[in-house]
């Protein structure tokens, strides 16, 4: 008799944890249906109570057709500055990078350095942040963490990356130096932006590119001279098997772009100013 009750107890527990399940799968698909207002995103953004729906407001606004408006751009950098939630804080970098001006390189740096953000997500945002964004203040901090070898290895790739459109001495070199990093993403990401930065096939092999820097340096050659464009990459979306059926999803994809604040891109530098004024 007791078996039998402890059978039937289960089969209730089970069917009514299968209705909640399905339940929940039936609100998110309603939620598809009917997407989030963009008056419901704005308060969700600005809900104080409420971290999780902070951060899904802020990436809602970020990646809708107006999310670039001043008032929200506005947002973003005071959650960058004041959220102490850092998960809201990652989210309301992104966003600004998305939609920002050059002199906001100087506040997204501050949250690359591990003496100001604890959270490797936060600083992990940051670094791919500095990509899309171009100001030579923040090459020093972005050197920093590259060659930091107990920071999170993300956080070093990123960095890697975001130095391929500074064509400076300090930052071929320090590239260089990263690939003896223990990391093989490291090591292919600092190829990357050496290549990018000097037109140069060296690969991961770091004597090769000291020799090549070295025979520049002595013949007081440009090592930038053959200095290919920097995109910042972006998130590429692969299509699924049942993207037909969830027809009412939209995906709003980036391509990569140049990063604001440098110079056209049909030039062959943005050093050469002098050069094209005379």
């Amino acid at each position: 008799m007791m078996k039998h009750f402890i059978f039937k107890v289960n089969i209730f527990s089970f069917v009514t944890l299968l209705s909640a399940c399905v339940t929940d799968d039936f609100n998110d698909i309603a939620k598809g249906f009917v997407p989030v207002t963009p008056n419901q995103a704005a308060m969700m953004a600005s809900d104080q109570y409420s971290p999780d729906e902070r951060r899904e407001g802020i990436t809602l606004l970020a990646n809708s057709p107006f999310g670039g408006s001043p008032p929200y751009v506005s947002m973003y950098r005071d959650y960058v500055i004041e959220d102490g939630d850092p998960l809201v804080r990652a989210a309301a970098i992104k966003a600004l990078a998305r939609y920002a001006e050059v002199s906001d390189a100087e506040l997204i740096v501050l949250w690359l350095r591990k003496e100001d953000s604890e959270s490797i997500q936060v600083r992990r945002e940051a670094a791919v942040a500095l990509q899309r964004i171009h100001n030579p203040v923040v090459v020093g901090d972005l050197l920093r963490s590259l060659g930091d070898e107990s920071e999170d290895p993300t956080v070093r790739v990123f960095s890697a990356t975001a130095l391929g459109h500074y064509p400076e001495d300090r930052v071929l070199l320090g590239l260089i130096s990263s690939l003896d990093a223990n990391e093989l993403t490291i090591n292919l990401a600092s190829a990357q932006s050496l290549h990018i930065l000097t037109g140069q096939v060296f690969g991961t092999d770091k004597y090769a590119w000291f020799d090549w820097y070295k025979e520049a340096h002595d013949a007081s050659s440009n090592p930038f001279e053959a200095m290919t464009f920097f995109q910042y990459p972006t998130f590429k979306y692969e299509t699924r098997w049942y993207d037909r059926y969830v027809f009412w999803e939209h995906h709003n994809e980036e391509k990569p772009n140049v990063p604001v604040g440098l110079d056209d891109p049909n030039r062959r530098s943005t050093y050469d100013d002098s050069s094209v004024a005379q």
